[in-house]
């Protein structure tokens, strides 16, 4: 299935205006609205096991 990205930009134009409103009808907070459209959740722990390695891997020596 191919999406189109004017269907993209039209579908996330439609969440924000969702929030939006219910951010004005106070049905959630502005955090409870961040930690539902988070990829990561709040209070997330995240490690990198050897991070100098990480770091010459991506950014060289």
């Amino acid at each position: 299935m191919t999406v189109s990205f004017e269907k993209l930009q039209r579908d996330k134009r439609r969440a924000r205006l969702r929030d939006a409103r219910r951010l004005a009808r106070r049905e959630v907070t502005p955090e409870q609205l961040e930690a539902e459209n988070s990829l990561i959740p709040m209070g997330a722990r995240i490690t990198i096991q050897d991070f100098c390695q990480t770091l010459e891997r991506y950014y060289g020596k």
